[in-house]
């Protein structure tokens, strides 16, 4: 870590000129309350095909324990984390596709330069000065679709620095945006840059990782599926400074059963 320490805005500034100097990349940015934005407009394409497995192999399909088949997250007007969900038990996956979506070695290159080049400069930023939260979209101008990355400034020092590694997967926001204004626009003069807040980013995060327990991960739950959410959320939330809510609110569809858990209730779920 350098002894060089920066303001946002001379961070801003320098972060510019690292991608242009290592990856000959023309970032925009901008600073919006605690959120900083980083846009790029590419046009090569960002996702490649490749086979996902032999066409001639049939995997082996094995009944999983339960399926999420819906998921809807909000937070409430009595400030709750509201989650509603159909989950039912012992379902066959569906047969899996013989060809896959992977981002483009471009494409990957230039996130990279702009990953490394928040380390270099936004980690010696003092942190009672730093954004909170960065987003960094990459748009292939040609085509309209873009990657939204959203991320705690804190959670990227921690994966950076190798104090977590599969964890930091389950913290940083991620989505794939189709929009035809995107296209042809090389500044980001057409998105709406708004701050992030912590109700949002905790809000989807938790219904990311919901999603993750249930259809990706290796340990996927067996027995009691209401319980698993909770716990889920409860140790989603100890990890963040947030305390300016009430509690979870939880509607199984299936079962059309409700439940509601106090702020104090959860931290008897973390683990």
């Amino acid at each position: 870590m350098k002894d060089k320490t920066y303001t946002p805005r001379e961070a801003e500034a320098k972060l510019v000129t690292f991608c242009q100097k290592e990856g000959n990349i023309a970032i925009t940015t901008r600073m919006v309350n605690q959120t900083q934005w980083i846009y790029l407009a590419i046009t090569d394409p960002l996702f490649g095909v490749k086979p996902s497995s032999d066409p001639g192999a049939k995997p082996e399909r094995k009944t999983t324990p339960y399926a999420l088949l819906s998921l809807d997250s909000a937070f409430n007007e009595d400030r709750k984390f509201s989650y509603t969900y159909d989950i039912v038990p012992d379902v066959l996956p569906a047969d899996a596709g013989t060809y896959g979506m992977n981002y483009n070695e471009a494409y990957t290159k230039k996130k990279q330069i702009i990953y490394q080049g928040l380390q270099e400069i936004f980690f010696n930023v003092k942190e009672v000065d730093a954004p909170q939260f960065f987003v960094v979209m990459i748009a292939d101008i040609t085509q309209g679709v873009a990657t939204k990355n959203t991320f705690f400034l804190r959670d990227l020092k921690e994966f950076m620095t190798g104090a977590i590694y599969e964890e930091y997967y389950l913290r940083e926001l991620n989505e794939v945006i189709g929009d035809k204004n995107l296209i042809g626009d090389r500044n980001g003069r057409t998105l709406s840059y708004k701050p992030v807040t912590w109700t949002e980013f905790l809000t989807e995060q938790i219904k990311n990782r919901i999603r993750f327990k249930f259809t990706q991960s290796d340990f996927k739950p067996q027995t009691a599926p209401d319980r698993e959410i909770v716990t889920i959320v409860a140790n989603a939330l100890r990890l963040y400074p947030f305390q300016d809510f009430t509690g979870l609110y939880l509607y199984n569809r299936r079962e059309k059963k409700e439940q509601i858990f106090t702020k104090e209730q959860l931290k008897a779920f973390e683990e």
